[in-house]
């Protein structure tokens, strides 16, 4: 008597983009996210949109928008717009994901870390607040690889505008408007903390993954970076640029001093306050839209390499990335100052109606879960070495931010870089950061 040989389970995430329309997948996924019993479907289409200039993109996966059309048997036509991205095993980036668990980790955020923060503040009473993140549909991963679905925030009239540099710097206000938004996280997190037994990154094992800021192969793809950086700094032409090159070279001299500028990030010697980082704050993840009547809003994305570390962190690296050097000269102690009063800001409000909420705690009680301002200022500068540094590799243009801003000629794309590279080190010496 033979043994009846069992047909592997096929994997329900798909491969490419083009997958998507495979019947397996599209059934399982309607009935995930929306419970649409694939039986009453009379027809349905999936359709990639084109990326236009502005729309949300992915630089570390395959990705793209997708329009998925549905006519029910009963004749009801319903259109799902969606923001995709899939990690095969194929993909030539699947080795750096799956080592250091960045899929897993933005995963673990939309669907764990978020909701837990806004579970803890409802529970408390305050059930009026929203962070300004894309709600997440589908996620799943198996051998076969990784597939997140978000809500297609362009739909919805989210883009990165470019300006006449190709997008390297934002407004004030729009600077602003993303200092709110990650300060409402923050605070959350950090009063999550306060007033529960396990601490956020305990409950949370994405938080507590910091193997990729010690790791030899990160760590020479940081050197490399350092390396193509000191190359476009040599092309300037104003007469301290070699004199800033060489300064900025003895500060990351070493793979040592990159292991101790990194573990400032993740594991503070010494810090006022450690929470919720986004690991990423900068342009290329901030979108924006105009809204009428209520006017501009923001949202959040590529919660990839979210993080508990030094406070201060994503401010500093927002600064130093995502403001031109003429605002960041004239309102830099404001945009920090923002940023200040933002945190405090929602820490008070937030911990008053914990305690409200609280009826063993006297009418009496007072909070004392402000930050001291002198201390916040101090952490800014200690983060900012390695934001400084994450910097010189965001201002290194990528396919994406070329096919972004196509009317740009490549001389005039080459000199903004440059311009932008030496006002970097030319604000980090004065700032005192090399």
């Amino acid at each position: 008597m033979g043994f009846l040989k069992l047909r592997p389970k096929r994997s329900l995430v798909p491969r490419c983009m083009a997958s998507l329309s495979n019947e397996m997948i599209l059934k399982h996924l309607l009935k995930e996210i929306y419970d649409i019993d694939y039986s009453h479907v009379r027809t349905v289409n999936v359709k990639e949109k084109g990326c236009k200039p502005g729309d949300i993109t992915g630089n570390l996966s395959e990705s793209g928008r997708v329009v998925v059309t549905i006519v029910m048997n009963d004749g009801t036509k319903l259109a799902h717009h969606w923001f995709v991205k899939i990690m095969s095993k194929e993909h030539r980036n699947i080795d750096l994901m799956d080592k250091f668990n960045i899929f897993e980790n933005e995963i673990g955020f939309y669907k764990d870390v978020a909701p837990d923060l806004l579970s803890f503040l409802n529970n408390n009473g305050i059930d009026d607040v929203e962070f300004d993140i894309p709600t997440l549909l589908f996620s799943s991963k198996d051998e076969e690889g990784v597939v997140i679905i978000l809500e297609d925030i362009s739909e919805l009239g989210y883009t990165q505008e470019r300006d006449e540099q190709g997008g390297r710097y934002l407004s004030l206000e729009k600077a602003k408007l993303a200092i709110h938004a990650i300060a409402r996280i923050q605070a959350a997190s950090k009063l999550y903390n306060l007033h529960r037994e396990e601490q956020l990154e305990d409950r949370h094992a994405s938080l507590r993954r910091t193997s990729m800021w010690r790791d030899d192969d990160f760590l020479d793809r940081l050197t490399a970076m350092e390396e193509n950086f000191c190359e476009v700094l040599r092309k300037s032409s104003e007469h301290d640029s070699d004199q800033l090159l060489e300064r900025f070279q003895s500060t990351f001299d070493s793979g040592d001093k990159l292991k101790l500028v990194c573990a400032e990030r993740y594991a503070p010697k010494d810090t006022c306050a450690e929470y919720l980082q986004h690991g990423d704050f900068h342009y290329n993840n901030l979108l924006f839209k105009e809204d009428e009547g209520e006017g501009m809003k923001v949202m959040v994305v590529d919660w990839q390499l979210t993080y508990t570390g030094r406070s201060t962190g994503d401010l500093s690296y927002l600064l130093l990335s995502s403001i031109s050097p003429d605002d960041r000269h004239a309102h830099e102690q404001d945009l920090k100052d923002t940023y200040f009063d933002c945190f405090n800001g929602y820490l008070k409000t937030f911990e008053a109606s914990v305690l409200s909420d609280n009826m063993s705690v006297s009418e009496d009680s007072e909070s004392d879960v402000e930050v001291d301002v002198e201390d916040l200022e101090q952490d800014y500068q200690d983060s900012a070495p390695l934001s400084l540094f994450l910097s010189c590799g965001n201002l290194l243009s990528t396919d994406v931010d070329r096919e972004a801003s196509p009317d740009i000629p490549e001389d005039k794309w080459e000199q903004a870089t440059v311009t932008f590279a030496y006002s970097l080190v030319k604000d980090a010496a004065e700032m005192n950061i090399i």
